[in-house]
């Protein structure tokens, strides 16, 4: 793999705390950086330059007690786990928690349906891919960024009606807890969709954005298979985001089941 500039942050970061002058943390391999990376003795000097960077990490990582496997320069699993848990280490001062689904007595008071086929079509009516006046479009309290094009401002969603007022009251406890300021911090803003006729990645039932009350946020930073200990949604600054939706009776399968950090629905899971 190519060393991103973040990679050689992290590198350069741990040459120079072991004194061994990479020069500038920029994220630029030059000279010094390469010339430092030949000074530790753990890694071959016939290793090519990006091997070289690699295997720092690899060192890093080791040293701060996590399993990068092998110190061989080479990019595998163990050395990619090992990456994620050594970026949060050195964000945060401590490793991340092992995730497990919290004991949180769940609350209901919308009345949501189970997400089975029969079930959402008798509570929300029949998904369609066009002409679904269950749908409405709603202005939003603070605007948002669409998040595969930050160009395009977001100001309004179409939901079904029956989550509209939900919604609304969860994006303005947002607004009044968070602010603009740290909405935009935390790219709170970072609009993923809403309605999107279309099936569940890897299955064939229908996903529960086909009846617009599924919303998701930000999914560059919490991709659909990513855990808690790479999702930023899973972090502790979050926390309050997820009670104002919970309050309301939404689901998020990152704090249910682990994965989609992104998403939120109004339906509830099977146990």
């Amino acid at each position: 793999m190519e060393p991103t500039p973040e990679i050689i942050r992290i590198v350069q970061r741990y040459l120079t705390f072991k004194k061994l002058n990479p020069g500038a943390i920029d994220g630029i391999a030059g000279k010094k950086t390469y010339a430092a990376l030949d000074k530790l003795k753990d890694l071959p000097k016939s290793w090519k330059d990006e091997r070289k960077l690699v295997g720092a990490i690899q060192l890093y990582a080791k040293e701060q007690g996590l399993d990068p496997g092998p110190i061989d320069g080479l990019w595998g699993q163990r050395t990619q786990s090992a990456y994620d848990q050594l970026k949060y280490i050195l964000l945060y001062g401590e490793t991340p928690q092992p995730w497990r689904a919290e004991d949180r007595e769940p609350v209901n008071p919308n009345n949501w349906p189970v997400q089975s086929q029969s079930e959402l079509e008798e509570f929300y009516g029949k998904a369609k891919p066009t002409g679904n006046k269950n749908l409405t479009t709603f202005p939003i309290p603070y605007p948002m960024l669409l998040a595969w094009d930050t160009s395009k401002k977001v100001t309004k969603i179409t939901a079904h009606a029956k989550v509209k007022d939900s919604v609304l009251r969860v994006l303005n406890k947002v607004h009044d807890y968070y602010g603009l300021t740290e909405i935009k911090r935390l790219r709170l803003d970072y609009f993923g969709g809403c309605f999107n006729y279309r099936v569940m990645r890897g299955g064939t039932s229908l996903s529960t954005h086909s009846w617009g009350i599924a919303l998701d946020f930000d999914p560059i930073n919490n991709q659909l298979r990513w855990g808690s200990d790479k999702a930023t949604f899973a972090r502790p600054e979050y926390n309050k985001w997820w009670e104002f939706w919970e309050e309301e009776g939404w689901v998020s399968l990152g704090r249910e089941r682990n994965y989609d950090w992104m998403h939120v629905q109004a339906a509830k899971l099977f146990s």
